[in-house]
């Protein structure tokens, strides 16, 4: 057995349901690309109908999902419904999974990003979101000495980050601000905080 090429056509097939379900239905065309045995084929055709199977897709949804929406949780919101959509297409497009919640939600932000810049995606307050979470993220994780990054950061948003971090206000609702604004990201304390730089206003953020 092609132990390498079945071990790669298993581990593309739990990463796409999609394939799962066309295998399934009969495309053997699906299994053309990989060096395997009839024998192996015939193995993945009947695994592809197991429960189990399934429950490995869903498995595999959920652990790519858990680093971008403990980075991204407003950003996610604010993408409502189109959510799903995205992570499906940003999975198909990036087969290689990290669970370093950074780089995974980083390229995430930047698909996003990406999609909204070539107009295949409405920007709006998911733009500023997407900046101000990465930010947020990078200064807590960097350490104390400064020697992987500094704990503070200056963002300009063109929404009002204090709506745009309220679970209760609906994307529809978010407002840009006339001018934008200006903020700091701080975590040299013991609790994050974002300090309009403009004014003397400043809220903690959870």
């Amino acid at each position: 057995m092609s132990i390498a090429e079945f071990q790669r056509a298993f581990a593309d097939l739990i990463a796409s349901p999609e394939r799962c379900v066309a295998l399934r239905d009969g495309r053997t065309d699906v299994l053309a690309d990989y060096d395997m045995s009839p024998r192996e084929k015939r193995r993945l055709e009947t695994m592809v109908h197991h429960e189990a199977m399934s429950v490995n897709c869903s498995l595999y949804r959920v652990n790519r999902l858990i680093p971008v929406y403990s980075v991204l949780p407003h950003s996610c919101r604010l993408l409502g419904d189109r959510l799903m959509d995205e992570l499906d297409a940003f999975w198909a497009a990036s087969r290689h999974a990290t669970l370093q919640y950074r780089w995974e939600s980083w390229r995430f932000g930047l698909w996003l990003e990406e999609r909204i810049a070539t107009r295949r995606l409405p920007g709006g307050p998911v733009e500023d979101a997407i900046r101000l979470e990465m930010a947020m993220f990078d200064v807590q994780a960097a350490q104390r000495d400064g020697k992987s990054g500094s704990r503070r950061r200056v963002v300009l948003l063109r929404y009002d980050p204090d709506e745009l971090l309220d679970p209760a206000i609906p994307a529809e609702e978010l407002q840009p601000l006339a001018s934008g604004v200006t903020v700091l990201i701080d975590a040299r304390g013991n609790q994050l905080s974002v300090r309009r730089i403009d004014d003397t206003l400043e809220g903690r953020v959870a």
